[in-house]
């Protein structure tokens, strides 16, 4: 797909690493609070973040030269 590839490999990894922090801190903070009888939930889906962080790993491994995992078909 590439929808990575007109960026340079350090603002790959810059932007890995932004993802990567967003997912470590939706794992890891409150997801609730509650203050006087009213509680607020937010919503912890990180389906989205783990999405982009692979696309940026997919393309890091292709300037790397590193063969993309494909499906292996069995006839």
């Amino acid at each position: 797909m590439g929808i990575y590839r007109h960026l340079t490999v350090e603002q790959l990894e810059a932007n890995r690493d932004k993802l990567l922090s967003s997912l470590t801190e939706r794992l890891t903070k409150p997801t609730s609070i509650g203050f006087e009888g009213r509680n607020v939930q937010f919503n912890q889906r990180t389906d989205e973040i783990r999405r982009e962080l692979e696309a940026i790993n997919v393309e890091l491994d292709r300037r790397n030269g590193v063969a993309s995992r494909a499906p292996i078909y069995i006839v």
